[in-house]
C-alpha cells in the first residue's frame, strides 16, 4: 500500500469514527426530547415541571444542532478541511 493510500485509509477511518460519535451524541438528545414530550402530553405537569421539560427540550435541540453542524463541517471536501478526529466534544 502506498503512503497516499495509507493516508486516505486513515482519513476514511477517522471520518467513520467521527460520524459514529456524532450519531451517538445526537441519539441521546432525541431520547430526551421523546421523554419530555411524553411527560408534557401525558403527565399533566405543573408549571415548574413544564418549564423544566421545555428547558431540557431546548438544550437537546441545541445539542442536535451542534451535531448537525459538525456533520456539515465534516462534509466540506475542501483540501484545507481534513476530517476531524473522532471526538464530538461539547455534545454530550
Amino acid at each position: 500500500m502506498t503512503p497516499q493510500e495509507e493516508d486516505a485509509l486513515r482519513r476514511l477511518n477517522d471520518l467513520r469514527a467521527a460520524i459514529r460519535n456524532v450519531v451517538h451524541d445526537v441519539s441521546n438528545p432525541l431520547g430526551v426530547l421523546r421523554m419530555s414530550a411524553y411527560y408534557l402530553q401525558n403527565g399533566a405537569p405543573d408549571r415548574e415541571k413544564e418549564a423544566h421539560y421545555l428547558t431540557v427540550m431546548g438544550e437537546s435541540i441545541e445539542k442536535i444542532a451542534a451535531g448537525l453542524a459538525l456533520l456539515r463541517e465534516m462534509s466540506d471536501d475542501s483540501p484545507a478541511n481534513s476530517p476531524p478526529r473522532p471526538s464530538a466534544e461539547g455534545l454530550a
